[in-house]
């Protein structure tokens, strides 16, 4: 079974010795929402702000755990409401089976090549 959001959580926050309520006083939560949050039992996950505070309290990359709760963040939905092409290259990426790190890579020898 593939991990929740609350199963990631729990397991970084103990495998970096942190307590639970000590983790959401960091985070600026209650204990009783990150207990319902890890044991998922919380109906939605928490808001972008929330999952960006747990992510630097928890040292993981923010864009992970909003993959784990099932949201895109704001600045991300801007870009591609921004630019009318942005929703058929994604879908042509996928389509194709390109992978994000194998378009990184494709944009880092780009930028490479124009220097």
């Amino acid at each position: 079974m593939a991990e929740t959001l609350g199963d990631r959580i729990k397991r970084l926050r103990k495998e970096r010795g942190l307590g639970l309520r000590e983790t959401a006083a960091k985070v600026g939560i209650s204990a009783t929402f990150l207990s319902r949050v890890e044991n998922n039992a919380e109906k939605a996950a928490p808001g972008e702000e929330v999952i960006r505070k747990l992510a630097t309290v928890l040292g993981v990359e923010f864009d992970t755990l909003m993959q784990l709760a099932g949201r895109v963040a704001h600045d991300v939905v801007d870009v591609i409401k921004s630019d009318a092409g942005m929703p058929a290259f994604l879908r042509r990426a996928r389509d194709e089976g390109i992978s994000s790190e194998e378009l990184m890579k494709l944009l880092d020898k780009s930028k490479k090549g124009k220097r």
